[in-house]
């Protein structure tokens, strides 16, 4: 089986990453054009009615949703025998830096935690963040852009819970994490809800929940409810679409979940603003790039 070059992986990764930045999912999309319909509050109608023209002037125009293009993160399945053997970190970093560099020229938005060093081309230490999965059996790379703007992601939130907390505790840290970001990350929030592992994996979760669609059921019935029950919680709030008031505070609630240590009940949330924004291709053996929707 003859090697993926380098330039083909850059390409996937770029025009993956574009998609991201231009395009609303269809999901999240649908969500809120079912939330204008459901709206009772002719204010937060209006401000849902701009957030639509928004989505749909970026797409038409091949322009930025919002101009923080945020930290890059991907996420990759793959198999252990794909072929491709280059090292993914440089392929990445690459396509980052030709398109901030011009190709699709953004703010530069990754710097040197303490020292704020900008290298000017949105890489850095780690950055683009990486996480790769290995799956057998996959004769493609799944590539999954996930920006995280820094107006909801500083609002994210993660604690260790004592066992006894149970339900009850998972739900009150989570209504009390919306609440205080309130209208600070942009709603109608994606809210992603990580429960158990390891401190870095219950973090990791919850970016897993915020990015999964939101017409994809979660399939554990009683994560199902807590989803349901802190939804409804939540749009009880009165926060409304970019704080203006109204039903429409989140347009879901995703859990993930791993099994926890039995001393502790890890939980960590991860917000996501309005347009919930992520994209997927598939890059095969023989060099296609395929996007989903």
């Amino acid at each position: 089986m003859e090697k993926l070059e380098k330039e083909r992986l850059k390409q996937a990764v770029k025009e993956v990453w574009i998609r991201s930045l231009v395009c609303i999912p269809p999901d999240v999309l649908r969500a809120l054009e079912e939330a204008r319909a459901a709206e009772s509050s002719p204010r937060a109608q209006k401000y849902l009615d701009i957030l639509l023209e928004n989505a749909r002037c970026a797409k038409e125009k091949n322009c930025f949703i919002c101009q923080d293009s945020g930290l890059p993160g991907f996420f990759l399945r793959c198999s252990l025998g794909f072929p491709y053997d280059g090292s993914l970190r440089e392929a990445f970093d690459e396509a980052l830096r030709e398109l901030t560099a011009g190709e699709f020229p953004m703010r530069p938005m990754a710097v040197d935690p303490l020292t704020r060093e900008d290298r000017c081309d949105n890489t850095g230490v780690n950055v683009p963040v990486l996480h790769i999965e290995l799956e057998p059996g996959l004769d493609y790379m799944e590539i999954t852009a996930v920006p995280k703007g820094a107006g909801s992601g500083f609002w994210g939130s993660l604690c260790f819970l004592p066992p006894s907390a149970g339900a009850s505790g998972v739900k009150k840290f989570v209504v009390d994490t919306v609440l205080r970001a309130g209208s600070n990350p942009c709603p109608p929030l994606i809210v992603g809800v990580g429960i158990g592992g390891t401190m870095e994996e219950t973090a990791r979760l919850a970016t897993v929940a915020a990015s999964r669609p939101l017409d994809q059921p979660q399939p554990r019935s009683d994560l199902a409810a807590l989803e349901q029950e802190l939804k409804e919680a939540l749009n009880l709030s009165g926060i409304g679409p970019m704080g203006a008031g109204g039903d429409t505070s989140v347009l879901a609630v995703h859990i993930a979940c791993s099994a926890a240590h039995k001393p502790w009940l890890p939980v960590a949330v991860n917000i996501n603003c309005w347009p919930g924004r992520r994209a997927v291709c598939r890059l095969y053996a023989d060099g296609r790039i395929e996007h989903l929707e």
